[in-house]
């Protein structure tokens, strides 16, 4: 088995991964799925809140643009949107580029990982049912459309998109697990086809001097420290062979 060059994985726990698992098919198309669940998730995130987003701006203001909207609306949603741009590309790299790249694009990948699991942390804790600044409990009240201060703590007949911020939460946490994951494990299959090239390398040696043996007589011994074999050349009248270095 050929050795593995370490130095070259990337991903903050990739190492620790053991090399029959991490030169498997099933490792790779787990990161790549998770990637895409990645891209939907922060998709289907985006669309909740979007929405969620213009039924407030809707009742709040209709004159104005962004008076009275609580600025934590807008972070969320800038966040959700840099994630879908983010996860689009990194899921397009992940199936044309081999191995994920060039070592410098993996550990960047690492760092805007790292970057969104906080980011995400932060849209779970604005969004939260206890007390999030855009929560499912942060409802408007149609009474005063214009009063942005008009915020009760129920759903009413005025804002009935008051739980769509329960999908972002939730999405908000599952995204935060699988950014995690994508910055602690990454793709080797650079390594894996050296690996099994040297396999595939080392058997098509064996074979050959296999088939020397049985087509010329010749017995290759073991190899001595100038890293030359020793070879035996048989003779077919049944003589003793005269050994050569």
């Amino acid at each position: 088995m050929a050795n593995t060059n370490r130095s070259n994985e990337t991903g903050l726990l990739t190492r620790w991964v053991p090399d029959r698992l991490k030169h498997s098919r099933l490792y790779r198309w787990f990161l790549r799925l998770t990637r895409v669940l990645q891209f939907l998730s922060s998709v289907i995130s985006l669309g909740i809140f979007s929405q969620r987003m213009y039924k407030v701006y809707r009742l709040v203001n209709s004159i104005k643009t962004r008076r009275g909207v609580n600025s934590a609306i807008g972070a969320v949603e800038g966040i959700l949107a840099a994630a879908v741009l983010y996860t689009l590309i990194t899921t397009v790299m992940a199936f044309l580029l081999k191995g994920g790249g060039p070592r410098w694009l993996r550990w960047l990948w690492v760092l805007f990982d790292i970057l969104f699991v906080g980011a995400f942390i932060a849209v779970a804790v604005i969004t939260s049912p206890n007390g999030g600044m855009a929560g499912p409990r942060h409802c408007y009240d149609d009474r005063d459309a214009a009063d942005a201060a008009n915020v009760t703590g129920e759903t009413t007949t005025g804002d009935d998109s008051c739980d769509l911020p329960w999908g972002t939460f939730i999405l908000a946490i599952v995204s935060t697990v699988f950014h995690a994951i994508t910055a602690a494990f990454h793709e080797v299959r650079d390594m894996y086809r050296k690996h099994h090239k040297a396999g595939s390398d080392e058997h098509a040696i064996a074979t050959h001097h296999q088939q020397m043996r049985h087509s010329d007589g010749v017995h290759y011994g073991p190899t001595v420290a100038n890293g030359h074999q020793q070879t035996h050349m048989g003779y077919s009248n049944g003589r003793h062979g005269t050994a050569r270095v």
